[in-house]
């Protein structure tokens, strides 16, 4: 499609705008080149993936901008995959409703749009001013459509103006852009395992780079990062998926002192069309050098078919942590184990922080399926423990036996044992209570009724004399 003048949003600009300022102002230049792209927020990427049938979000989004008051894009799709369903307004412009917009979207269905694969949206503050303007990183638009089909599509992101505030004209940011995908089923690059835990200094762990649901990859390219003074990258292998398809090139480098790696493998000859499906990309061998926590985050991932196109993938990373982290419920005890319906019964827990670091937990009782009352841990020191006292009324529970059971409810993270941290305290039987009893109230009544007789008959007898 042709896409409109591009001194629309110019336009737009000037005739909201009230200029305030008559005295030069100093704008500024940013640091980095401005980007606008596509993000998925579930896949936490530039791929969108949903069943036929199901909808999904994606945001239009910038990042390192400086003194923007307006922007305008175009983004198109492929109508045998997707439906548009709807445009909206980000919080990025009129910080958050802060200031006021003017939005302005163009998309299949509204008046004279002529376009049923195309959303266009411009959007301007009215009397901008430079403490109005906004700077940095955030969201322009939200774009929400329906998958119709299985299958990969681009999110053709193009024809992008961005305006940066000026007190007497409006003038254009230079910027560069980045498409969005939408695939199903979802390809992934994933590394395995997700977290890496235990490793004492000294020893040596692989973690895995798979492909998962891929299409035609030829070529594929990623980095990784981590703590470099917590792990040594000691080695880094090809795998077979593209290898058992065809001669192939690999090379790999490894900067020990920045906690970067860079992988490349490519085929060099026939198939053609590339690989697609499931397998093991490379795996790459770590030692622990010390104890600690840090990302095993894989970045600037790229599969790439013979022509040059990107073969669009999600992207997830690993982590590592060795840090002798563990909290644990080492005892505990319950009043009595046999109440009258309405008593109360004292539950004590008593925890233990055997790990390194201080820890903040919450531990939870429940008497069956139900809690009783959760309390926090704060910043419980190495070593030490803590008791907890908790209260169970039981005046509104059936009468019958309970199990009673303490958990700390939340994972600490990298911790490796997690057997201690639920444990049975016992059992509690909750009998019919102080009421009064049926079968003595039975009892009583019919008594109640043998003396009313005898007494009406005693009467009626002295009557008759």
């Amino acid at each position: 499609m042709k896409p409109v003048k591009r001194e629309a949003l110019f336009v737009l600009l000037l005739t909201v705008s009230v200029v305030l300022i008559s005295t030069p102002v100093e704008i500024g230049k940013s640091a980095l080149a401005p980007l606008l792209y596509v993000h998925d927020p579930l896949t936490q990427g530039d791929v969108s993936s949903a069943a036929v049938g199901q909808a999904f979000t994606v945001d239009i989004r910038i990042a390192d901008v400086l003194n923007m008051v307006g922007y305008e894009f175009y983004l198109k799709w492929n109508t045998s995959l997707l439906d548009f369903i709807s445009v909206k307004e980000g919080p990025f412009l009129n910080s958050s409703g802060a200031y006021q917009s003017f939005f302005v979207p163009k998309y299949p269905g509204s008046q004279g749009w002529p376009f049923t694969d195309t959303v266009y949206v411009a959007d301007a503050l009215y009397a901008p001013q430079l403490s109005t303007s906004a700077s940095e990183s955030g969201v322009l638009a939200r774009i929400t459509f329906e998958a119709l089909a299985e299958g990969v599509g681009t999110l053709d992101l193009y024809s992008s103006i961005l305006v940066q505030f000026d007190p007497f004209t409006p003038r254009e940011i230079t910027h560069s852009r980045e498409v969005g995908y939408f695939a199903y089923p979802l390809p992934k690059v994933v590394a395995e395992p997700p977290e890496v835990l235990g490793i004492v200094p000294g020893e040596s762990f692989n973690v895995s780079i798979n492909a998962v649901n891929v299409v035609g990859v030829y070529n594929w390219t990623l980095k990784m990062r981590w703590t470099a003074s917590l792990l040594n990258a000691t080695g880094v292998v090809e795998e077979s998926f593209l290898s058992d398809a065809g001669i192939t090139g690999f090379t790999s480098s490894v900067d020990q002192s920045g906690g970067t790696l860079y992988v490349n493998a490519t085929l060099t000859g026939a198939p053609s069309e590339g690989v697609s499906g499931n397998g093991t990309l490379a795996t790459i061998t770590f030692s622990a050098e010390t104890r600690g926590s840090t990302d095993l985050e894989l970045f600037d991932v790229r599969l790439y078919k013979q022509d040059g196109l990107v073969s669009p993938a999600a992207v997830e990373s690993s982590s590592f942590t060795n840090t002798q982290r563990d909290a644990s419920i080492i005892d505990s005890s319950i009043s009595s184990n046999s109440v009258s319906k309405g008593q109360k019964v004292d539950i004590t827990v008593v925890v233990k922080n055997n790990g390194v670091e201080n820890e903040t937990f919450t531990v939870r009782v429940d008497y069956d399926s139900q809690s009783v009352r959760s309390v926090t841990v704060n910043n419980l020191v190495p070593g030490a423990t803590q008791t907890l006292s908790y209260e169970w009324d039981t005046s509104n529970v059936e009468p019958r036996t309970y199990t009673i059971k303490a958990t700390i409810v939340e994972t600490i993270p990298g911790e490796v044992n997690k057997a201690d941290n639920t444990r049975t305290i016992g059992t509690v039987t909750v009998s019919g209570g102080g009421g009064i009893d049926f079968n003595l109230l039975l009892i009583g009544g019919v008594v109640a009724v043998v003396v009313v007789a005898a007494v009406v008959g005693f009467l009626f007898l002295r009557r008759r004399k």
